[in-house]
């Protein structure tokens, strides 16, 4: 019997901030799970919970060393209701602020798919690798049938 190992989503990660990685040059995301309306200290939020990794710059780019953290929450409205579609999938972006549409309201942060190739490409090859590394440990692994 083939073992169908699936990973319970689970938010150890804390929390997403946009804050911390608008200068990041990749952000790997990969969906798990999307909550419309989920309750929160703040009232109810839409709510992504995903593995998140991100490339904070083109050395930890060309060497495949992101930061990586997995169950991590995003509750920012539009970042969370953009990932909405995607739960299963991943995609790869960047972030950016855009100016309010409304006097004195607060930019908001939004989701900016990376046209460079050569990134996109790094990001991919990371993501594959990582794979097989995964792959490689399992079939690695003892067999107690």
């Amino acid at each position: 019997m083939t073992l169908n190992l699936i990973d319970i989503p689970v938010q150890g990660g804390g929390w997403f901030k946009p804050k911390d990685n608008v200068n990041a040059v990749a952000i790997l995301v990969e969906v798990h799970q999307f909550e419309r309306q989920r309750p929160t200290q703040n009232g109810p939020k839409d709510s992504i919970l995903a593995d998140v990794t991100v490339f904070q710059d083109a050395g930890s780019l060309q060497s495949g060393s992101p930061q990586v953290t997995k169950g991590q929450r995003i509750e920012q409205t539009i970042l969370a209701r953009d990932l909405e579609t995607i739960v299963g999938g991943a995609t790869i972006v960047r972030l950016e602020q855009v100016p309010p549409s409304k006097p004195g309201a607060h930019p908001a942060w939004v989701w900016r798919p990376i046209t460079d190739a050569t990134v996109r490409t790094a990001v991919i090859a990371y993501a594959e690798n990582r794979e097989k590394a995964a792959e490689a440990a399992l079939a690695g692994a003892p067999d107690f049938d």
